[in-house]
């Protein structure tokens, strides 16, 4: 019989049959339980290559532009940034220099892959999306928060891990001081510049920003993973531990770009489209609001950082928020540079103690 004998009718009977058949197979395999999920029985043969190849192939194709990766990814300072949210996230999972993973976790199917040279089979593109929208049905989590300036310290370590020694990495992730110093540093004075300062915060200001992130009202990835380690009734200990550290260090010298950000912060001159930032943040002749953060002696890189956040009207935080979306969405990366050279410049202090 030749295929233009068969009437619509038949061919409708046919693929009908062949639907129905399909769905009792399935029926079967979902309620009666005949496919074996048990990870020590593996795959079928050819399902790994599968699975990895389609992964491999979704990642090249959604990967963002090589552009969007910062200047700075090979700095020391993002790749220790990185590591100190690998080893709290990632390392119970993947292992790193020095440290092998569980015989728990290489029963795990797939295995997580150690990750020594990770950066060999993808760039930093890849990289980043994997480590952003993590793996279906691999045990690989998404980023847990919206940002994706965050995601690329964790890019930088990861292609700096093929020559990282154990006694770097442990360099990089130990503390005698505490888990939370391992990136702001002993008593709060990071010496990281994409790490704040919390040396210069009031108690109740600290208190107020874990508190966002424990619930997320403040996004970033990074903290949301620090904070599910401690517990909530924590926190206010955690801030006073902080706030013991009386700020330290000297101004750094006067420069053009520094004056140019007294302007903005004084809202002087042409800049009366910019709100006064000492206001707020100082320096000011009568006693602020402790909720309000102290920036003097900050980090201009994580000043920065901050800013541009606030400019998208992505970064949360406590109730004076709309007050910094306010002031920080017609701000320019001109004034926003500026801004930052002038706080970071001003010599470290709390808020009613800030001067010139």
């Amino acid at each position: 019989m030749r295929l233009r004998d068969l009437d619509l009718w038949t061919v409708g009977v046919v693929a009908a049959g062949a639907i129905v058949a399909a769905l009792i197979g399935a029926a079967l395999v979902v309620f009666l339980g005949l496919f074996n999920v048990s990870a020590r029985d593996g795959h079928w043969p050819g399902v790994s290559w599968v699975l990895h190849t389609t992964f491999e192939n979704s990642a090249e194709l959604r990967a963002p532009p090589a552009s969007e990766a910062p200047a700075n990814l090979d700095s020391p300072a993002m790749v220790a940034l990185g590591a100190g949210h690998f080893m709290s996230g990632c390392a119970m999972c993947h292992g790193a220099p020095g440290v092998a993973r569980s015989a728990t976790v290489q029963q795990m199917l797939p295995v997580p892959p150690h990750l020594s040279n990770v950066s060999e089979k993808f760039d930093a593109s890849e990289l980043f999306w994997i480590v952003h929208n993590g793996i279906k049905m691999s045990g690989m989590p998404a980023w847990p928060a919206n940002r994706r300036d965050e995601v690329w310290p964790v890019v930088a370590f990861l292609q700096a891990l093929p020559e990282m020694t154990p006694d770097e990495y442990s360099q990089l992730t130990s503390s005698e001081t505490g888990f939370c110093a391992v990136c702001h540093g002993a008593g709060g004075v990071s010496e990281n510049p994409h790490v704040p300062r919390l040396d210069i915060l009031s108690k109740s200001y600290i208190a107020q920003s874990l508190a966002a992130y424990k619930s997320g009202a403040r996004d970033s990835g990074i903290m949301a993973e620090a904070l599910s380690h401690l517990p909530r009734a924590a926190i206010p200990d955690v801030a006073a531990d902080f706030a013991a550290t009386a700020p330290r260090g000297s101004a750094a010298p006067r420069t053009a770009e520094f004056d140019a950000g007294r302007a903005l912060a004084f809202a002087e001159g042409d800049s009366h489209s910019v709100p006064a930032c000492r206001a707020c943040h100082g320096p000011w002749s009568e006693p602020l609001n402790p909720a309000f953060p102290s920036i003097a002696g900050q980090h201009a890189p994580y000043l920065e950082q901050q800013l541009r956040l606030w400019r998208k009207g992505n970064r949360g935080g406590g109730r004076a928020a709309e007050l910094m979306y306010k002031a920080a969405r017609d701000l320019t990366d001109e004034q926003i540079s500026a801004l930052a050279a002038y706080y970071s410049g001003l010599a470290p202090a709390r808020l009613n103690d800030v001067a010139e």
